[in-house]
């Protein structure tokens, strides 16, 4: 009796419709723009911008250390205007 049980509902499955899946993802997000700050400003990465730093106003590089942003200071003082 149980084996016919087990046939049966196996072979109801069988014709049953097939549920759609989610579509197919990325392995990894699409790289996102990454920014540093500088008194409330975005700095796009690469872009250089002045900010204060223990020894004044120094020319810095928004840049990537791993996967944080960080700014890369210069021994250049930023320029007098």
């Amino acid at each position: 009796m149980l084996a016919f049980l087990l046939t049966s509902v196996s072979h109801v499955r069988a014709f049953e419709p097939a549920i759609a899946l989610d579509p197919p993802r990325l392995a990894q997000a699409p790289e996102p723009l990454c920014f540093c700050w500088n008194d409330g400003r975005k700095i796009a990465e690469g872009a250089a911008a002045c900010i204060r730093t223990t020894q004044g106003r120094r020319l810095a590089q928004c840049g990537r250390v791993i996967n944080m942003m960080s700014w890369q200071v210069t021994e250049t003082p930023c320029p007098e205007s």
